[in-house]
C-alpha cells in the first residue's frame, strides 16, 4: 500500500498539486491521471463572517480548550451579535406596524440563514461534542459561557434550546444510523428519491418532539425523557405566548419560520452525509457514511467532511481531521474497510448529485488512495449498491 506521503512518479504538468512538497499525499482521482495532496491541512479558516483582530482571537484561544476552538467562539460571539440581538430588536417594532415588522423580519431572516445558519449549527455541533471554553467545575461563569450557544443562540436558528444534543449526541451517535433506534437513519430509506426524503423531512419535523422523548424513555431512562418533552413543550409555549401577546411578526420570523428551515438544513445534512450505506456492514462507520476533501466548505464548517473519523472517535478535535486522515495508518484503516473518500465536493454537493441522478459527477470526484481498484463504471455501480434501501432483522444486527 502506497504511503500517504510518498507520491508515485507521475507526469502533470497541468496540475499545480502534483508540483506540492509540502501537502499530504493522499492518493488519485478515479482514473490515475491525477495526483491528489490534501488540501485542507494547512488551509485559511473561513468559518467568521468578518475578520478579528488578532488581539481578539489571542485573547480567545487562551480561554479554549484548543486554541483552534477560537473559532468556535468567535462564530458564537458573531451569532450573538448580528443574529440574537437584533432578533429581539424585532419584537419591539410596534405590533400596529405590520409592514415595517414583516419586512424588517424577513430582511433578518434572509440575511442570518444566508451568512450564519450552517456556521452555527457546525461550531453549536463540535460545541456538544468538546465545549470550547475550558471550564473546570468550579468555574461556573466559564460553565454559563458553555451553554450560552444551546440555549440563547440555537432558538434564533430554529433549535429549541438544549434539544440538540439529546437527538445528535446521545442518540444519534450513540445508535449509529441504525434504523431500530436512530431516528434520523436513512437506511431503510430509498436515497435516491426525492419523495423518501420529503417523508423523512416530514417525520422529523412533526414527530421529533414526540419520538425522541420516547427514545429518550427507552434507552436513557425517564429523566432524560421528561427534559426533552420539556424543552420542546417550553419551545412551543414560548412561541405561542411571544405571537399572542407581544409580536405576532416577530415570533414567527425568529422561532416558527427558522425551525423550519434548521429542520430542513438539518435533516438534508444527515440524509446527505449518511446517503451511501453499504448493505453488506451498515454498522460500519468506514461504510455507512463517507469523506469530503479539499472542499471549500471544509474551512466553513469546522472541517466537517471527515465524517467517518467523526464518527470512529466523535470526541476527536475537529482541528486535527484533515492531519489525521492524512497519516499512513489511517489511509489504510480507510482501504481495509474500503471507505469512499471523494475530492472537491461537499455533503450537500454529494446529496444534490445523487438526486439528480449525477453519479457518474461524483465518480469523476471519487478518491484512490489504496483501496480495491475500480474503472468509472464500477464505481457508478458501487454507488448505486450503497443507495439500496436496507432491511434486517433487528436482533442480528444488534
Amino acid at each position: 500500500m502506497r504511503s500517504s506521503t510518498s507520491p508515485p512518479s507521475h507526469s502533470s504538468n497541468d496540475d499545480d498539486e502534483s508540483k506540492s512538497t509540502t501537502l499530504p499525499y493522499i492518493g488519485t482521482n478515479h482514473d490515475g491521471s491525477r495526483i491528489i495532496f490534501n488540501r485542507d491541512v494547512n488551509a485559511k479558516r473561513n468559518e467568521c463572517v468578518f475578520a478579528h483582530p488578532k488581539c481578539v482571537l489571542a485573547f480567545l484561544q487562551k480561554k479554549t480548550n484548543e486554541p483552534e476552538d477560537a473559532w468556535v467562539v468567535a462564530t458564537f460571539l458573531e451569532c450573538f451579535i448580528f443574529v440574537v440581538v437584533p432578533g429581539v430588536l424585532l419584537f419591539f417594532v410596534g405590533p400596529n406596524e405590520k409592514t415595517r415588522s414583516f419586512w424588517y423580519g424577513f430582511v433578518w431572516f434572509v440575511i442570518t440563514r444566508a451568512l450564519f445558519l450552517q456556521r452555527f449549527i457546525l461550531a453549536l455541533h463540535y460545541h456538544t461534542h468538546v465545549n470550547a471554553i475550558r471550564a473546570k467545575k468550579n468555574e461556573h461563569f466559564k460553565r454559563c459561557l458553555n451553554v450560552i450557544p444551546t440555549f440563547i443562540i440555537a432558538p434564533f436558528f430554529g433549535i429549541p434550546a438544549g434539544i440538540y444534543w439529546y437527538h445528535h449526541n446521545a442518540m444519534h451517535h450513540v445508535h449509529g444510523n441504525a434504523a431500530y433506534a436512530d431516528l434520523s437513519s436513512t437506511e431503510r430509506s430509498r436515497r435516491d428519491s426525492a419523495f423518501d426524503f420529503f417523508k423523512y423531512w416530514m417525520r422529523f419535523l412533526f414527530l421529533a418532539p414526540i419520538e425522541l422523548s420516547m427514545n429518550m424513555l427507552k434507552y436513557r431512562g425517564l429523566v432524560d425523557a421528561v427534559r426533552c418533552y420539556s424543552i420542546v413543550a417550553g419551545s412551543f409555549a414560548a412561541w405561542w405566548y411571544l405571537n399572542a401577546n407581544v409580536n405576532a411578526s416577530a415570533a414567527n420570523w425568529t422561532l416558527a419560520y427558522t425551525h423550519v428551515v434548521a429542520s430542513l438544513g438539518l435533516m438534508f445534512g444527515n440524509w446527505s452525509q449518511h446517503i451511501f450505506v453499504c448493505p453488506d456492514d451498515p454498522m460500519n462507520d468506514y461504510k455507512s457514511t463517507y469523506t469530503c476533501i479539499n472542499s471549500f466548505e471544509n474551512q466553513k464548517t469546522f472541517d466537517d467532511g471527515y465524517h467517518v473519523q467523526h464518527h470512529v472517535d466523535s470526541r476527536m478535535h475537529w482541528s486535527t481531521f484533515a492531519s489525521n486522515f492524512s497519516r499512513k495508518e489511517t489511509l489504510e484503516k480507510h482501504a481495509k474497510e474500503d471507505a469512499l473518500v471523494f475530492e472537491g465536493v461537499h455533503f450537500f454537493d454529494v446529496g444534490l448529485c445523487v438526486m439528480l441522478g449525477k453519479l457518474d459527477y461524483l465518480a469523476e470526484r471519487y478518491v484512490f488512495y489504496g483501496q480495491k481498484k475500480r474503472t468509472k463504471e464500477e464505481i457508478v455501480m458501487e454507488l448505486k449498491r450503497r443507495l439500496e434501501p436496507i432491511e434486517y432483522d433487528i436482533k442480528r444486527r444488534r
